[in-house]
């Protein structure tokens, strides 16, 4: 499955330098909370998961904690491997059941701090960063139509810049580097 992912996504990058291994048509910020499994975030990621899936005729949507990697000592359950797969026409029922951060069959989102989604057509991959910025970063082709992310309240560079700015109030200079390098790597 690494190997997969490494198609479409470089593991050892980090936000706010360029993540994939190649560009992409259109990028799209949001915040990290709408990746947890539970409630109306959780509902409108999925829903977005599957409308991406189904235009890509994907056969899977693949998840992969990156931080901490799988087999670190955080891993103590053995059923823990930090990969999570779908298959796309059962995505929008297993998803919440898997990857509720409280209630699901995995913990594998409880403990991550960097994942990243990525559908079997390598057509499309997902970035998040729950630990350092809270953000995650949508990679689309040119042939998937972007409006109906509309379920997910996806920000614009002015909104991303506000957000890093509330996040690291205390750090100006920290949230001014990130808002300049994220803003130059994703014209969103």
């Amino acid at each position: 499955m690494k190997a997969e992912c490494e198609k479409i996504i470089d593991t050892r990058k980090r936000l706010p330098d360029f993540v994939f291994q190649r560009p992409f048509a259109k990028y799209l910020a949001i915040e990290y909370a709408h990746v947890y499994g539970g409630g109306a975030y959780g509902e409108k990621f999925v829903s977005v998961l599957s409308s991406i899936s189904g235009i890509c005729q994907d056969e899977s949507v693949n998840y992969m904690v990156l931080d901490p990697e799988p087999g670190d000592t955080f891993w103590e359950q053995p059923l823990s491997f930090g990969v999570v797969s779908f298959k796309s026409s059962s995505l929008a029922e297993r998803y919440t059941l898997v990857m509720n951060p409280r209630n699901g069959i995995s913990k594998v989102l409880i403990g991550a701090n960097l994942g990243v989604f990525w559908g079997s057509s390598l057509k499309w991959g997902i970035f998040a960063d729950r630990v350092s910025w809270e953000l995650a970063v949508i990679a689309i082709s040119e042939n998937i139509d972007a409006p109906m992310i509309g379920a997910l309240r996806c920000l614009n560079s002015k909104q991303v810049t506000s957000y890093m700015d509330s996040q690291y109030h205390w750090k100006k200079s920290v949230a001014s580097d990130f808002n300049r390098r994220f803003l130059e790597n994703y014209p969103i």
